[in-house]
């Protein structure tokens, strides 16, 4: 059943509602035919009572018109929050930009980045162009928000924008929205920042901050989907994220990831090197400083999850330490330039069932396979791939023990092109650029205890 709404007056039996929420998100599913599977995701406190459905709004053309969605699950995330979702399937039977809108009033009064926040709308949407000449659905944040943190400690949290074709997404930090789906206005210093300021990842989607003062911050991350260059859709992601000392995550420890600095390195980012038929495993450990009755957990959220054949984690504790096996064999339909995007959660729960959680972003590139291989002192192993090289070669290090490690790339006149001191790692991956490069054969040198040199080929 569908009519004519004002959003006005979707905020008049929701006032006491809508306080309880921490945050939201809407998607859609393309079905096929102009129809489409909409999901609406919520955050609330336990006290709330969960209703059966909800309404939400399409926006077209100017008109705005009113659907339901139907309950389907609640899932009780700890910290005494539980996960509602609602889903609904629609048709569209004109060509164009449609805007699915939840929206409701009010916001919790104890935000404090928000001006007069118990007078402002909740408020999220997303974007999609239909067209049944192509599939598209528009991405879907997997990973379950963050809600608790300590004032000057790390905040790190990737929601995990999925895809399900598969197309390249940019993220940005964007306004909270309210009625209608304009800008909140901001506190002076919306997210006070003690040794990193708040910021969004453009590529990968990871929150990043240090506050620096208690309190309530609400924020939203917006994710764009192009596909060969075209915008196809837009969607967004608002939460509520409460700074505070020793609320619902009252424990003696916190949770670490050991040995990150085995963990290969392009850039900024960490990311693994996996190929085509070839099975990839990587073991993450991790836990806390103390010794205590608390259950822990790692798991690894991605792209990948949602293939075909997805990848195996697999973890075990061992008292106050926790490890966990990634495992893949991706196929050779797999191959992409763009990684997959992937979160590893290390997680501690009390019996209380509250809970605090530790996250890393995660990359993994597929590839053809190496194509050149060698072996230094010590059964360590070199990769060089693509060889022949157009515009980039990366050159991964494995296993390496040796002190002291240099790489040097040379001409076949000599000449040296590249160089790095490179870190004592178990795996290194460095992403040489060699678009300036002229046609020809180059030397890859390694000088450690013993000296390795490989040849490949760059081709313009």
């Amino acid at each position: 059943m569908k009519k004519l709404i004002l959003l006005a007056l979707l905020a008049l039996p929701f006032i006491s509602k809508a306080s309880h929420e921490l945050g939201g998100q809407v998607s859609a599913k393309d079905l096929g035919g102009s129809q489409y599977e909409v999901k609406i995701k919520m955050w609330v406190d336990s006290t709330i009572a969960v209703s059966p459905s909800i309404s939400y709004a399409v926006q077209n053309s100017g008109m705005s018109t009113s659907y339901t969605a139907a309950l389907t699950s609640n899932i009780p995330m700890g910290n005494s929050i539980l996960e509602i979702t609602y889903m609904d399937t629609i048709g569209f039977n004109a060509l164009g930009a449609y805007k699915i809108v939840y929206t409701n009033c009010c916001r919790n009064m104890s935000i404090t980045n928000l001006n007069s926040p118990s007078t402002q709308n909740l408020y999220f949407e997303t974007l999609i162009q239909n067209n049944p000449a192509i599939t598209n659905s528009t991405p879907e944040f997997v990973n379950s928000p963050d809600f608790f943190a300590s004032p000057n400690d790390t905040l790190i949290h990737n929601p995990l924008a999925i895809d399900p074709d598969g197309d390249s997404l940019v993220f940005t930090w964007m306004n909270p929205l309210g009625f209608g789906g304009t800008a909140i206005p901001m506190s002076f210093v919306p997210y006070p920042a003690g040794a990193m300021s708040f910021t969004v990842d453009a590529v990968t989607g990871e929150i990043s901050w240090i506050p620096s003062m208690t309190g309530g911050y609400s924020y939203a991350v917006k994710v764009q989907e192009y596909r060969n260059g075209t915008l196809l859709s837009t969607g967004m992601r608002d939460a509520t994220v409460n700074i505070c000392v020793g609320c619902k995550t009252a424990m003696s420890s916190e949770f670490q990831f050991y040995n990150m600095n085995t963990w290969p390195m392009v850039g900024n980012y960490y990311q693994f090197q996996a190929y085509a038929n070839t099975a990839f495993n990587f073991t993450f450990n991790g836990g806390v400083s103390s010794i205590n009755s608390n259950a822990l957990n790692m798991n690894i959220l991605g792209e990948a999850n949602y293939s075909v054949n997805p990848p195996v984690f697999t973890a075990s504790q061992n008292m106050n330490n926790i490890a966990g096996t990634y495992s893949w064999t991706p196929a050779t339909n797999q191959i992409r330039n763009r990684p997959y995007l992937n979160v590893i959660i290390g997680k501690e729960t009390n019996q209380l069932n509250q809970n605090r959680k530790k996250e890393r972003t995660l990359l993994v590139k597929v590839n053809a396979g190496p194509t050149t291989t060698g072996t230094l002192a010590n059964d360590n192993i070199m990769s060089i791939y693509p060889n022949p090289a157009h515009n980039e070669i990366m050159i991964e290090l494995q296993n390496r023990n040796a002190d002291n490690v240099r790489l040097d790339i040379y001409s076949s006149l000599g000449q040296r092109m590249y160089h790095q001191d490179l870190n004592q790692k178990a795996v290194e991956a460095i992403l040489v650029n060699t678009t300036n490069w002229a046609s020809g054969n180059y030397i890859i040198h390694v000088n450690g205890k013993q000296p390795l040199t490989q040849q490949f080929m760059v081709v313009k």
